[in-house]
């Protein structure tokens, strides 16, 4: 019993457990003390032996901390370092949303860069939305410093010129990969062109191919030089990369291609001069025979516009047969005409002759048309970029250029296509039926099976690009 009252009379006189509070309650700008030395040491190891990445966490202030106190790799206390901000624009005209991110620094390791995607971007301060609206903008053909007005106008907000360019070149390689790896839908006959442009004060070229009768664009490319290296690129790139054949070209009078096309790979290839180019080459010697500068806007003379309409005659031949007889009356037409510059025409006889094979190739094969004016026309969209021409600064920022404005257009293609298709799938069905089934048109129907299938992975790579 009188162990009993004494532990009793022990616990009324034991001291009451109260947290002691220190001087930082009243004094915030002293130091905060120092942790014990055997808890340092317990934190240190902890942090030495844990697997763990670092806790994030989040204060009502909207301040983002490390919750470690000490470095995970080696165990060392961890230092305030600093304060970043960051803001959160969210799509819609939401609401916009400020944080401060605490840095913390190792005096052995350095900074401590932990993941905090979970809680804010790691990079943008702005919805994903803005971006791909930007990209799509640029494909459209406007310039950095005009998506930055749009944005003004449509949103209220003011993006930097630096912010816009790293949203366009973040996309630049995989659509570049995307163009080179993805097939379109091809006939098997190209247009082939380049377009002379400046950049830093240097010559270089686009080359440019389209196929002629699906309108899409196989192959476009930024290139320092122009002639029979380039042009194999090319042409190899569609057939090697993207396995598109080619049967035909449509191509200007250029002769920088050289012997390409008597080599085993490209020598079954079909060749058709533009006849439009054709025209213009004539046209010039007749003006310099009748007196005028070869450069000259005027027209023909009077007087001699009788000998261009019988040069154009040759040209707009309606069959082979034809053509060689117009060829004939050129010729001996020549002899009686007599002058100071009679040598041009002469010139220009000897450049038809030559020629007459690919300025009749059209005749041969009705898939072949005969100009390339399809191809001119795409120049003109290119061209829409104000500083494609001649300010463009680097190759690199050309073949953007390029690639964004190939991109647009072939993505804008594959719908009519894939209609089209669809269109011609209904009349096949009707005709077999009106045939009964016919056993020798009952087999295309896996024709339009496997061509549906090939167009949706297609336009599928597109897609994706598109939204990202």
């Amino acid at each position: 019993n009188l162990n009993m009252q004494l532990s009793k009379i022990r616990e009324k006189l034991a001291p009451i457990k109260i947290k002691q509070c220190t001087l930082n309650k009243f004094f915030p700008n002293l130091p905060e003390p120092e942790d014990h030395s055997l808890l340092a040491e317990l934190k240190k190891r902890e942090a030495l032996f844990s697997s763990k990445r670092y806790t994030i966490g989040m204060k009502r202030n909207g301040t983002i901390y490390i919750k470690e106190t000490h470095c995970l790799p080696c165990g060392s206390r961890l230092i305030k370092n600093g304060y970043n901000p960051r803001i959160m624009i969210l799509d819609n005209g939401l609401e916009r949303h400020e944080f401060r991110i605490q840095r913390k620094r190792c005096l052995m390791c350095g900074e401590v860069k932990p993941d905090y995607s979970k809680m804010v971007p790691k990079y943008g301060n702005y919805h994903e939305n803005y971006k791909r609206r930007a990209r799509q903008h640029y494909m459209e053909g406007l310039m950095p410093s005009q998506i930055q007005r749009v944005f003004k106008i449509d949103f209220n907000m003011k993006i930097a010129l630096t912010t816009i360019v790293n949203w366009i070149g973040k996309v630049a390689d995989p659509l570049r990969e995307t163009l080179k790896e993805t097939p379109v839908p091809s006939s098997e006959y190209w247009g082939y062109d380049e377009i002379h442009l400046r950049i830093s004060k240097e010559r270089m070229y686009a080359i440019d191919t389209v196929d002629i009768n699906t309108r899409f664009i196989p192959v476009a490319k930024i290139s320092r030089h122009m002639g029979r290296n380039e042009g194999r690129k090319v042409l190899m790139e569609g057939r090697r990369g993207k396995n598109l054949w080619i049967n035909g070209i449509m191509k200007d009078c250029t002769t920088n291609l050289g012997g390409l096309f008597r080599t085993r790979s490209f020598k079954h290839i079909i060749q058709q001069n533009c006849l439009t180019h054709v025209k213009w080459v004539v046209s010039k010697h007749v003006k310099a025979f009748a007196g005028l500068s070869k450069q000259s806007k005027k027209p023909v003379p009077k007087k001699w516009s009788w000998l261009l309409k019988r040069f154009y005659t040759l040209i707009d031949s309606k069959d082979e047969t034809d053509a060689y007889v117009k060829l004939e009356i050129i010729r001996r037409t020549l002899e009686r005409l007599k002058g100071k510059k009679i040598k041009e025409l002469h010139t220009a006889l000897k450049q038809l002759e030559p020629w007459l094979p690919k300025i009749i190739a059209h005749q041969r094969n009705p898939l072949i048309p005969t100009t390339n004016n399809l191809l001119e026309g795409f120049h003109k969209k290119y061209t829409y970029y104000p500083s494609f021409k001649r300010s463009m600064m680097t190759p690199d920022g050309a073949q953007r250029v390029l690639d964004y404005r190939v991109f647009r257009h072939n993505f804008g293609k594959f719908p009519e296509f894939i209609t089209d298709l669809n269109e011609k799938y209904k009349r096949y069905r009707l005709l077999v039926q009106e045939t009964h089934n016919h056993p020798s048109i009952r087999g295309h129907g896996m024709y339009f099976k496997h061509k549906k299938i090939k167009l949706d992975r297609w336009y599928g790579n597109y897609q994706q690009l598109w939204n990202q």
